[in-house]
């Protein structure tokens, strides 16, 4: 066996043992308490079984269109490290090592030391126009699933239902005596406590991305115009490579 084979053989069981170790540990799940992108809801839970039941059982196009197209899209780090794996090993799609450090990139924004030891494990792989090429790439992805971009959507979701509470809009003439079914638990809540729970959340969202952004805070009623400029400070944050690139040596 020639030494490049051999390297790239040593490379490739390296990155396979990863999903295992990271399966094993509390990664996948505890991401979802640490930061407000959304509830790992009893759906989220199946369709996270299924993806590594498929990827399991070697139907890795099906588990890569789940992990990438629907769990990555709400925030999952590690769907999105997972999509990135697979375009590193070729499964289910194209091997693409510089779409795959992209992709490893994102997984590594919420700085997990797992994510960041296969992040920088594959960037010092790449030469000089390979990591260029992943900068864009990663750009582009931060500007899609960056948990600020995910938290800031979430937020506008949050104040349009907000607003069609206080208006009474989402149901036409209720009254405040109204109950309303929490859609997590089934249980029964007025319409104020449903209000007040709403606000909160908005504002553990606002205070996600206020704090990110290194920025003064904000109240939960924020205006249209607020909301507008926090849009245009989050593109201009996403604009811009953040993961210590200065720690990475590119091959010539």
């Amino acid at each position: 066996m020639s030494v490049t084979v051999e390297t790239t053989l040593n490379k490739r069981i390296n990155f396979l043992l990863l999903p295992l170790l990271l399966l094993l540990t509390t990664t996948a799940y505890s991401q979802w308490a640490e930061f407000p992108t959304g509830d790992l809801d009893s759906r989220t839970l199946r369709i996270q079984t299924k993806a590594e039941g498929l990827y399991q059982r070697g139907d890795f196009k099906r588990a890569h269109f789940i992990y990438a197209s629907e769990l990555a899209q709400l925030g999952d780090k590690y769907a999105q490290y997972m999509t990135g794996y697979m375009y590193l090993m070729g499964q289910g799609v194209a091997e693409d090592p510089v779409r795959a450090s992209a992709w490893y990139r994102i997984a590594a924004e919420r700085k997990s030391p797992e994510f960041i030891a296969v992040r920088d494990q594959l960037l010092r792989t790449l030469n000089a126009e390979q990591r260029a090429r992943s900068d864009a790439l990663y750009v582009d992805l931060r500007s899609e699933l960056s948990d600020l971009v995910i938290v800031m959507k979430l937020l506008e979701k949050d104040l349009e239902e907000l607003q069609a509470e206080t208006t009474g809009s989402r149901v036409a003439g209720r009254s405040r005596a109204v109950m309303i079914i929490d859609a997590r638990t089934g249980e029964p809540m007025s319409a104020d406590h449903y209000r007040n729970r709403i606000s909160r959340t908005v504002q553990t969202r606002l205070d996600f991305v206020t704090v990110r952004l290194d920025i003064e805070s904000h109240d939960a009623d924020l205006s249209g115009a607020e909301v507008t400029a926090l849009w245009d400070r989050i593109t201009d944050y996403v604009a811009v490579v953040d993961d210590e690139a200065d720690v990475f040596v590119a091959t010539p």
